[in-house]
């Protein structure tokens, strides 16, 4: 049961603003404002600010200002008219994806989230190879080995450091000897102050260049024969070095970020690093830990996944899931004009708009968004754990999280939005109008 109560102060409080979703933060509001934040990083103190520093819930049709109803009117007409929308952005909680995809089912359209690319480099390695991965608690609690692969895991996670990699305590491994090796672009000036007591072992390498240093890692945790000069000498030795104390470990973790590895074929280097991982398991204990759940991709993933069968990048024009990870990508379907309408979904962040595009823009978003040009239709949201609870999945998938309620302005929640346009269109076909589609 949820617990609608508003408080002052809320503790325990799930922050989406990024896959880590810590759940420890505590909050302080007064008057609708925020008054303050504990535990939260850097990055959890802009995603709150900027919910509570906007405020505006006025829909806009071509950018004039309008009533809900209206703006509900308006893009029931606008998803009547279409034969082949296309449902982008899909930043939001588990409620409003289930809505989302309900809708896309009548109105047949395509769907994508944001950062599909991202979540397509490690889902190919997994439809293909499949992979073996482990949870933020077991990392916490047994790894004595972390290989952290490219340079920004703790930029784009500002946590993990904290909350995974170095805790203050672990049931079953010290913190404090845990050995961390950091694969990637790094610069030792750029290393962050959290890493200092964990002395990290640096293996500088360009992330064009990964795919050849997993290859030969892989190749060395085999017993195979390599020229380890063949890259450059230091680089071969240290991966010697690397591979000896990967089979070393007890239990060794290899991490990395989709969202950074925006090279040529990376589902090949994340291939590589999931079989180094598998090639561990034969004489000691690996896994792998990718890092996601940014803007809600994961949470996306995982109800398309439940619900239809398939993840993102699926179309339902033909009255049944077909899923294509190349010729559903939403870039390029804007791009080639295969679609004669966009309903863009963000309310994570204001700075998520939409691409500009040659058909009508529906977009449900972010109260503080400002558009270069106004979209046919604009209605904001309320922003996921702030104006409405729901449920939110971390970067490891093992579980859902509670988000709670900070305040009560009026913002609609996506899915409430989204099943309102599902009443529309059901009742302009004459069918009877009901309780909610998903």
């Amino acid at each position: 049961m949820w617990n609608n109560k508003i408080d002052q102060t809320t503790t325990a409080v799930t922050c989406p603003g990024c896959g880590l979703s810590c759940d420890d933060l505590r909050i302080e509001t007064g008057n609708g404002r925020l008054t303050s934040m504990h535990n939260g990083c850097e990055q959890a103190r802009r995603f709150y600010h900027s919910a509570f520093d906007n405020i505006d819930r006025t829909p806009r049709i071509d950018g004039a200002p309008s009533s809900l109803d209206e703006a509900i009117d308006k893009g029931a007409e606008l998803l009547l008219q279409s034969r082949s929308p296309l449902f982008a952005g899909l930043a939001t909680d588990v409620n409003g994806m289930r809505g989302i995809l309900g809708l896309a089912d009548r109105c047949g359209a395509t769907l994508d989230h944001m950062n599909g690319d991202a979540i397509l480099r490690n889902l190919r390695v997994v439809q293909d190879n499949g992979w073996f991965t482990t949870t933020f608690t077991e990392v916490r609690n047994r790894a004595d080995l972390i290989l952290l692969v490219g340079s920004q895991c703790i930029e784009r996670f500002p946590r993990l450091v904290e909350r995974v990699i170095h805790p203050a305590e672990g049931l079953f491994s010290g913190p404090d000897d845990r050995k961390l090796v950091l694969l990637g672009p790094w610069v030792g000036s750029r290393l962050p102050d959290e890493l200092a007591p964990l002395n990290p072992t640096l293996i500088p390498i360009g992330l064009e260049a990964l795919s050849d240093a997993v290859a030969m890692l892989r190749a060395l945790v085999a017993g195979q024969p390599v020229n380890t000069g063949r890259l450059d000498d230091n680089l071969g030795d240290a991966l010697r070095g690397l591979a000896d104390e990967l089979k070393a470990a007890a239990y060794s973790v290899i991490c990395w970020s989709a969202a950074e590895l925006d090279i040529p074929h990376s589902e090949l280097t994340i291939l590589g690093l999931a079989e180094l991982a598998k090639a561990l398991n034969r004489e000691s204990r690996s896994a792998a830990l990718p890092l996601a759940g940014t803007q809600g991709d994961i949470t996306c993933n995982q109800v398309a996944t439940w619900q239809l069968g398939y993840p993102v990048r699926t179309r339902l024009q033909r009255g049944y899931p077909e899923h294509d990870p190349l010729l559903n990508r939403w870039q390029d379907l804007i791009e080639r004009g295969e679609n004669d309408l966009l309903l863009w979904i963000a309310s994570l962040s204001s700075e998520t708009t939409p691409p500009s595009c040659d058909v009508p823009t529906i977009v449900l978003g972010h109260p503080g968004m400002v558009f270069k040009a106004p979209p046919a239709l604009y209605i904001p949201v309320g922003v996921p754990g702030i104006d409405h609870q729901g449920h939110w999945y971390r970067s490891d998938s093992v579980c859902s999280l509670p988000l709670g309620k900070l305040r009560e302005i009026g913002l609609p929640s996506v899915g409430h939005l989204i099943n309102r346009l599902h009443e529309r269109l059901r009742s302009a076909s004459g069918e009877p109008v009901g309780g909610a589609p998903c």
